[in-house]
């Protein structure tokens, strides 16, 4: 069940697309666990630990960051284990970013300390990978290699594993605004127009009815002045004398 359910974060994780991409301002606060192998002229072997880094994007490819890793490291020859402690700082490029994939490289110079004997200066150089999780968190994994100037440039390798929490400047954080086409207008006839035009087909329709029943009324009246009999009027006759 266990299993099932790491599954189904990891899905998750992977199918997450960030909402805005990283923009110049942008600052990035990350935690990390690590783990080293040192050269064993350095008397020591391997060491594993953590730490914690700060950035800001100069533009969403370029960005400048400082580290801070302590680790417990182990010697040889069954001498005590001691701490080591790396502090620097480096300029990073992504030349490659592909949705919410990136691919890093860098390099700076730092300071690396061991309980003892060694305290040194030296250059490094970074390659690692980014994946954005969301628009505030990204998981990054990196390997670091370092070279110690005032140790003949012996070095040590180390793997860092951790997550990233995004800060974006205020004008990159915004809303949104879909806005959709207004509907085109529908053309209709203004109902004033379509009223008075019914009015008159009405006043028409009322005008022809009234002619013809004015027309069959005055009909009976002709045919009886038409068929009328004329009255005779008979001329008295006067008596002969």
């Amino acid at each position: 069940m266990k299993v099932k359910a790491v599954i189904l974060c990891f899905a998750a994780l992977v199918c997450a697309v960030p909402v805005t991409a990283q923009q110049r301002g942008t600052m990035e606060f990350g935690a990390f666990a690590s783990a080293a192998s040192f050269d064993q002229a350095l008397s020591l072997k391997t060491g594993v630990g953590g730490g914690g880094r700060v950035g800001m994007f100069l533009d969403p490819r370029w960005a400048i960051e400082f580290e801070d890793a302590e680790m417990r490291a182990t010697r040889p020859n069954g001498l005590k284990d001691v701490n080591v402690g790396l502090l620097s700082g480096r300029l990073v490029y992504a030349p490659i970013r592909s949705g919410a994939f990136s691919v890093l490289v860098g390099g700076g110079a730092g300071v690396s300390t061991e309980t003892n004997f060694l305290h040194s200066y030296g250059v490094d150089a970074l390659a690692g990978v980014k994946y954005n999780v969301s628009n505030s968190a990204a998981l990054r994994v990196d390997g670091v290699w370092d070279w110690l100037a005032n140790e003949k440039w012996k070095s040590y390798r180390s793997v860092r594993v951790g997550l990233s929490l995004y800060r974006h400047p205020a004008h990159v954080v915004q809303t949104v605004t879909v806005r959709t086409p207004a509907p085109p207008p529908v053309m209709m006839a203004p109902q004033d127009s379509v009223s008075a035009a019914e009015i008159r087909r009405l006043r028409d329709s009322d005008a022809a009815l009234r002619a013809l029943r004015d027309s069959l009324s005055r009909e009976p009246e002709r045919v009886h002045s038409s068929q009328s009999i004329p009255v005779r009027k008979d001329v008295p006759v006067r008596p002969k004398p």
